[in-house]
């Protein structure tokens, strides 16, 4: 099975920035560990970065030919107390939404974090654009002091990272 694994934004779009650390970054460590996982395991990976470029769109969906592609993020809100996991995937697409729904499971189980739900969505290009069952999902709230500092954390990354493989696996 090949697995795309797109750390979100990148280069000049640093996506949410908390008191202490961007999107971008964590993004990056959690794919690179997911996708190091996922390789011990047998799995063919493909990361659209591995550095902290700005990948073009079109370049982080060229998925005709891979069987899944999970896109990595954390969540920002102005309310700084929102916090929790949520896993999107494109609406209409069952096998989307089976995936979206074991990772999250498995995140939510492992992390013991608020469960903010599995929903569907047509406006997330990386979703709207794959061509194989795609899934987004938010491990956390970087804007949230709590849980940036969580996520700044190679013991809580680990554990996300672990989470993915095993809601990937479930799914099998």
């Amino acid at each position: 099975m090949k697995i795309i694994i797109d750390p979100g934004h990148g280069g000049k779009d640093a996506g949410a920035v908390g008191e202490f650390s961007c999107e971008k970054d964590i993004n990056l460590k959690l794919a690179k560990l997911i996708g190091f996982l996922l390789e011990y395991l047998g799995y063919k990976v493909k990361l659209t970065r591995d550095n902290d470029c700005l990948p073009i769109w079109a370049e982080r969906v060229e998925s005709s030919k891979e069987d899944l592609f999970i896109s990595i993020h954390c969540n920002g809100a102005p309310n700084k107390s929102a916090q929790g996991i949520e896993t999107f995937y494109y609406v209409g697409s069952k096998q989307g939404r089976l995936l979206a729904q074991s990772i999250h499971r498995s995140l939510v189980k492992v992390t013991n974090s608020v469960d903010r739900l599995v929903k569907d969505n047509n406006d997330l290009y990386v979703l709207k654009k794959t061509k194989c069952p795609a899934v987004l999902v938010e491990v956390g709230f970087i804007t949230n002091s709590y849980e940036e500092k969580l996520l700044n954390s190679a013991d809580y990354q680990l554990k996300i990272a672990l989470a993915v493989v095993q809601g990937i696996e479930d799914k099998g």
